[in-house]
């Protein structure tokens, strides 16, 4: 049996270089529709967006920014970029033009939406300028109080706070966001298959009939374990190839899929609903047979960072939840949250692991 706490897209790697002429910050008064100046000006004058900025220019997006509009663009700014990897504004060079506007394209929507203006539920859906939808998500709390200081998720990503969201131009608003928007043209099948790290993943996909249904299926959440995180058990690709799948409890492998039931989890979802800033939650999880999946996450206003875990949980006979038997009890995101959490593909979502969930060794019939 499976439940869900609900059954509701590149990651940009670059960064910065220069600037000549006097630039703003990301302290400008949240309201700027007074002077005639827009989103792409706003943009092209700020140090804190210049990563944005060589971006934009590379995919002849800026002047877009400049037209009447209304636009409202979710912008990873200049730490955002560098969290995945992105030092200088030469990285878009490596880039291909066309997936690069069309990603900077799925970081704007049409139209004005200020925080207050989201209505209070998981998964509200929008239309990017680049064509695939946008999920917005408000939490029932907030990181200060009144409407505009709830806590807001977009594909996950949580828009930071303060003078940094409600960012008001002439043409439209701008939030700024932790990290870049990672979306993928194409199945979780196609996502999977593309990533190298993935590799001993997909033949277990394969060998345990999962993998068509990665394509097949409208609505897909996987926690893909990475190629390391099998090596631990020295399970290799050859090694898969001998295995007897009828050998194995469908939840040893099925697990990572959510055997394929339909489901469209990001890796805030739970927080977002609970307002619990860590540990485990049952209400909240994602519960297969007596195995329960909660991804944690809590922003530490504090020290200005976020902190996450995926909870592994078994429910005994009584009731009582205890500590997963068959593996470890907590684990992480591959490389970090930033990196590898939240891919969205045209059906699904792929969070990429650092361990097994379950050792295989203890699910033999």
């Amino acid at each position: 049996m499976v439940s869900f706490f609900r059954i509701p897209l590149l990651l940009l790697a670059l960064s910065l270089s220069v600037v000549s002429c006097k630039k703003d910050n990301l302290t400008a008064p949240v309201d700027n529709t007074s002077v005639p100046r827009t989103l792409g000006e706003f943009i092209e004058n700020n140090y804190d967006l210049s990563l944005l900025h060589a971006a934009l220019e590379k995919a002849g997006l800026i002047d877009t920014l400049k037209q009447a509009g209304a636009f409202t663009m979710y912008a990873p700014d200049n730490a955002a970029f560098n969290a995945v990897g992105i030092v200088r504004a030469s990285d878009f060079d490596r880039m291909n033009t066309d997936s690069l506007r069309f990603i900077l394209k799925y970081h704007i929507m049409k139209e004005r939406y200020f925080v207050s203006t989201f209505p209070s539920q998981l998964d509200n859906q929008y239309k990017s300028l680049a064509g695939p939808d946008i999920y917005v998500s408000i939490g029932v709390s907030g990181i200060s109080s009144g409407n505009e200081g709830r806590f807001v998720f977009v594909n996950g990503t949580m828009i930071m706070p303060d003078a940094k969201r409600n960012i008001s131009m002439a043409n439209g608003v701008l939030h700024i966001l932790g990290r870049p928007l990672n979306y993928t043209q194409g199945s979780v099948q196609d996502y999977i298959a593309k990533d190298t790290s993935l590799t001993v993943f997909s033949a277990l996909m394969k060998k345990f009939g999962y993998w068509d249904g990665l394509k097949t299926q409208k609505t897909i959440t996987a926690f893909a374990p990475s190629n390391e995180a099998f090596g631990r058990y020295k399970i290799t690709v050859d090694s898969i190839g001998r295995m007897t799948p009828e050998r194995f409890q469908s939840i040893a492998f099925g697990i990572y899929t959510l055997q394929l039931h339909p489901a469209h989890i990001f890796s805030t979802d739970a927080f977002a609903i609970s307002g619990m800033n860590s540990g485990f939650n049952e209400q909240n999880s994602i519960s297969i047979d007596s195995i329960a999946i909660y991804p944690s996450y809590t922003y530490n206003n504090y020290y200005k960072r976020e902190e996450t875990a995926v909870y592994i949980k078994r429910k005994k006979g009584n009731g009582d939840w205890i500590n997963n038997p068959y593996g470890p009890s907590t684990t992480n995101y591959y490389k970090g949250r930033v990196l590898n959490a939240d891919h969205v593909a045209e059906n699904g979502i792929v969070h990429i692991v650092d361990q097994l969930f379950i050792n295989p060794a203890l699910m033999l019939k």
